[in-house]
């Protein structure tokens, strides 16, 4: 019996051969010869970051202001949990905290460090 996701990820490993030989991996390869594997799906970080959206949009504003503060402690971080909040674009969440998360992923945050973002995403459970 064929397992279907096992032969889904076996057409990620191999790229498509055309024609010509070439092949490429994630392009469109319109009329070009090229055959694109993976064109129009998205990414496994694309993915990831979806997943985080979904998975914060279930949380609280408050949830998300306790992950914080837990990190803040956690880390030591200097000035508390306001600049994490801050850095975060979350200093906003206190005026509607029974609100649901309507925000970015943490993976989409620039100014957070690795370490912040790890931190914040063990903390929500991500």
């Amino acid at each position: 019996m064929s397992n279907p996701i096992q032969d889904w990820l076996n057409k990620f490993k191999t790229p498509a051969q055309t024609a010509s030989g070439q092949s490429s991996v994630g392009t469109s390869g319109k009329a070009t010869g090229q055959a694109g594997v993976g064109a129009g799906t998205p990414s496994i970080f694309q993915t990831d970051i979806q997943r985080q959206k979904d998975a914060m949009a279930l949380k609280t504003n408050q949830q998300i202001i306790n992950a914080a503060y837990k990190v803040a402690e956690d880390l030591k971080l200097k000035g508390g949990p306001w600049p994490l909040l801050r850095a975060a674009g979350w200093g906003h969440l206190t005026d509607k905290r029974g609100d649901h998360y309507k925000g970015k992923a943490i993976d989409e945050m620039d100014k957070l460090t690795p370490e912040q973002k790890n931190a914040l995403k063990m903390a929500l459970g991500l």
